[in-house]
């Protein structure tokens, strides 16, 4: 598509390059993505936020880390996109410290939680989300749905229940998921009690979530 644009002498600009790269690297073919993103620089367009999205999100960790330097001296301010793609990079290296650095929002900070609790490093996740609080950032179900997951996983349950609780007084709207994690503990527990109370809250947020 690129060298039938370039043949026609038809004028590209960055959006129709971000095009060509997005289209390129949703069908894997991250290198020739590469090669047209080297002909914008070349051809002296300015990439912008998108383009060092797509290109950070689809390249190894080490060419990201380049590239979002790169962006940065350009003058270029990164958005939720690129810090979670960023965030998402170093976890999955477990550079969680480095990642830790990055956190800028609620989703980012999900991102890095996650990243926590898939390494077992549940208190390093629970850490995060007080810091979110620190500074002011509101968690939301994601949050909390990703930590009681993570503390239910590593078997410390009463935590689990207490982070859920918690979610419930800060009014925060629960996910099936949530609830999936929560019910079957406690009634292999014999919890029996506790079980029925978090039905009839479940059926109170549903009924109020209806009626706002």
């Amino acid at each position: 598509m690129f060298k039938v644009m370039r043949e026609s002498n038809m004028d590209m600009d960055t959006a129709g390059y971000n095009i060509i790269i997005h289209g390129l690297c949703k069908a894997g073919k991250f290198d020739e993505a590469g090669n047209i993103f080297t002909n914008l620089l070349i051809s002296g367009l300015q990439p912008d936020v998108q383009t060092y999205n797509m290109m950070i999100r689809f390249s190894s960790l080490g060419r990201a880390e380049k590239l979002y330097a790169e962006m940065i001296r350009r003058g270029l301010v990164p958005d939720t996109i690129t810090y979670n793609s960023m965030i998402h990079g170093l976890c999955k290296q477990n550079k969680l410290a480095q990642a830790r650095k990055v956190s800028k929002s609620c989703s980012t900070f999900n991102t890095l939680i996650n990243g926590y609790c898939k390494a077992t490093r549940v208190k390093d996740g629970m850490n995060l989300f007080c810091e979110m609080y620190r500074r002011g950032i509101v968690a939301n179900v994601i949050t909390y749905t990703t930590l009681i997951h993570g503390f239910r996983q590593v078997g410390d349950f009463n935590t689990a229940l207490d982070i859920f609780q918690e979610m419930v007084s800060n009014g925060v709207y629960s996910s099936s998921i949530t609830f999936r994690d929560i019910l079957p503990q406690l009634c292999s527990r014999k919890e029996l009690r506790k079980a029925v109370a978090m039905l009839l809250q479940k059926s109170s947020m549903v009924s109020n979530n209806v009626t706002l």
